[in-house]
């Protein structure tokens, strides 16, 4: 396991992790928040009872060669955000490789202009901590994947959010077994 059981920690990691990471992670509001990026992916059951943080994923590697590479998917894994009550998880997704049975416990939100504008500069950041050049071209960013330019824009990115509530019920439900169990 990597990641579990976090306080509140800023993380970079060039690679993928793999099962069950950042399992029971919290932000702590006497410290800094939760704050993870990751150059690679996650493996199964990121996120599991995570509450809070914000990660980001580029599902990206280096060849033998040192060139840029997509993973097969921005997560490599299945059940990410199980259990989770809060917490951001942005992925680069420039093909519209994540697919719903990856994140059944979470959904897909539309950044707000806020939380573009920091995931943004975290991608930035997470780019150049692994040495990966950002160029710039008609005043647009853009990195070079499998040998091609791909624009660092919006529209290439996913953020997916826990979908909270207890599994198997309905929001009416939970109300009930909540109120009878207050």
């Amino acid at each position: 396991m990597f990641g579990h059981r976090h306080l509140s920690l800023k993380e970079f990691n060039i690679g993928n992790i793999v099962d069950r990471c950042w399992t029971n992670s919290v932000n702590d509001s006497r410290c800094q928040n939760l704050e993870v990026t990751t150059l690679g992916s996650a493996t199964k059951y990121a996120g599991e009872s995570l509450m809070g943080g914000n990660f980001f994923f580029g599902g990206l590697h280096f060849d033998g060669k040192g060139s840029l590479r997509l993973n097969e998917r921005p997560y490599l894994g299945t059940k990410m955000l199980g259990g989770a009550s809060r917490g951001n998880f942005a992925f680069f997704d420039p093909e519209n490789n994540l697919i719903e049975p990856q994140y059944v416990h979470g959904k897909v939100k539309e950044f707000s202009e806020e939380e573009w504008q920091y995931y943004y500069a975290k991608i930035k950041e997470t780019l150049q901590l692994a040495n990966v050049p950002i160029h710039l071209k008609n005043g647009k960013d853009f990195i070079i994947v499998d040998g091609k330019n791909v624009e660092l824009t919006l529209e290439k990115f996913k953020l997916i959010v826990p979908k909270g509530g207890l599994k198997g019920m309905s929001r009416i439900d939970e109300i009930i077994v909540w109120h009878k169990l207050s």
